[in-house]
């Protein structure tokens, strides 16, 4: 495998990046591309698909280049400002490290205690909570986590004490988490967690506030907000997507189709494009109702792109031959190519394979874009809805270059459905960056197959 080749899949988390680095005659060609991405966040998007500590700590060791990886990354553990998700990958690395089996890392175990320090110091001295101590809380509440999964029931007490004496006297709303909470019962139960709670509250006031906040998370019962009336809908749309879109699809997936007319007329009468736009987001998935074609033909030409995008998406709700005439003239006008492969996956035939194969190609997939990731999952939804085999390899084209691993985690699932995920790419998900990956070829590997270590 060449440089490029191998930095291309390895960014991308593929587990033929590790299969190579362990395979291969000399992994030492590759250190510099496992230090960048080991000290870079490349995960297109961590929320969805998770972090790449294991991933990336199996390719440092692989890559014989663990000890200045491992420096590196201390360094840059205490350099990442509010960077919640480098910070995150960071962690994990040295969680990794710390907890190998085979040569447990002091030096990462200390970086994750001195950090671990240096942040109960820092929230502890603040007088003020704006967004950026937001971002601390949240990097020492996934500090918190790791350390429990590394020392277990020993570090959640030392957490829970310290917390408790050093941030609860200074603002309980901002230091609560119940995230960590609901982490460390699932981690040892919930009846142990509740019982030493319980006990050291007694003995101590700063606990007996973490106990009775704990308490109301466990009592806490979600109640469904009333849905809204169509003039708080109104007042809402000016407001801003976090307001006008949440009421708007509250009130569509509710209405009756009377109240759903008057909503649609309330959006083709509003003048400005900005609270047009929140008055319609829910017809995007809610409220069937048939827009005027002049109107939707009218918005899907409007110098506002999210306006054009929404009419697309509108249209693409009721898939019929005169939708599919669009995208493909949109298609083959090469306008709006993005709404026109939406619009075509919801109407698509098997003989729309090629097409669909090609425009997929036609779009790069770089970190910094978004246009190609809309097209990738587009295609992933319309080969899935086709009987039958594939009869281009699209799918494993959509496997190997998309850069999202959550995206990849549904190519995968299509292809085994479609009965084309090989043996070849069954193994790579063995080892690939996103763990639902890793779990899902696990289940499917065959009894007897050779051993999914690599190390």
């Amino acid at each position: 495998m060449t440089k490029t080749a191998f930095r291309n899949d390895f960014l991308r988390g593929l587990g033929s990046a590790l299969i190579e680095l362990r395979s291969c005659a000399d992994p030492v060609r590759f250190r510099d591309i496992v230090l960048y991405g080991c000290t870079h966040n490349t995960t297109y998007d961590m929320q969805c698909e998770g972090n790449r500590g294991w991933y990336l700590h199996q390719a440092a060791k692989l890559s014989r280049n663990e000890t200045a990886v491992e420096e590196a990354v201390c360094k840059k553990f205490f350099n990442t400002g509010k960077d919640v998700n480098l910070f995150c990958q960071l962690t994990s690395i040295l969680y990794h490290f710390a907890e190998d089996g085979g040569e447990p890392s002091q030096n990462a175990r200390n970086a994750i205690y001195r950090q671990y320090e240096n942040m109960l110091n820092e929230l502890s001295r603040k007088r003020k909570f704006g967004q950026r101590l937001c971002h601390r809380r949240d990097m020492f509440d996934w500090l918190c986590v790791w350390l429990t999964s590394l020392d277990g029931w020993g570090a959640f007490k030392k957490i829970v004490g310290d917390v408790s004496e050093f941030l609860l006297p200074k603002d309980v709303d901002c230091f609560f988490s119940e995230w960590f909470y609901d982490n460390s019962k699932g981690k040892f139960g919930k009846k142990r967690v509740e019982q030493y709670l319980r006990k050291q509250s007694a003995k101590s006031p700063y606990i007996r506030v973490y106990y009775e906040k704990a308490k109301g998370w466990d009592h806490h019962i979600y109640e469904a907000p009333p849905i809204p009336t169509l003039g708080e809908v109104l007042l809402a749309a000016p407001k801003g997507p976090l307001r006008g879109r949440g009421l708007a699809m509250r009130f569509a997936r509710n209405a009756n189709p009377e109240d759903l007319e008057k909503l649609a007329l309330a959006a083709m009468n509003e003048p400005d494009a900005g609270i047009q736009i929140e008055l319609l987001w829910a017809f995007r998935r809610y409220g069937k109702y048939s827009f005027p074609e002049d109107f939707l033909s009218r918005l899907s030409q409007s110098g506002d792109e999210r306006l054009r995008d929404l009419a697309y998406e509108i249209i693409g709700r009721n898939p019929s031959p005169k939708t599919r005439e669009l995208a493909l003239s949109l298609i083959q006008s090469g306008k709006d190519i993005e709404n026109g492969v939406s619009l075509l996956v919801k109407n698509l035939l098997p003989e729309d394979e090629g097409l669909l194969y090609g425009l997929v190609k036609s779009f790069p997939t770089h970190i910094d874009k978004t246009d190609w990731h809309g097209v990738f999952m587009d295609a992933e939804r319309g080969m899935e809805t086709l009987r039958g085999k594939p009869k281009t390899s699209i799918l494993e084209y959509l496997y190997r270059n998309t850069l999202c691993g959550n995206c990849r985690e549904m190519v995968v699932r299509t292809m085994r459905k479609k009965g084309v995920l090989s043996d070849e790419i069954l193994n790579e998900c063995l080892f690939d960056a996103n763990s639902d990956i890793r779990a899902y070829a696990g289940r499917l590997r065959p009894t007897g197959q050779a051993s999914t270590r690599l190390l």
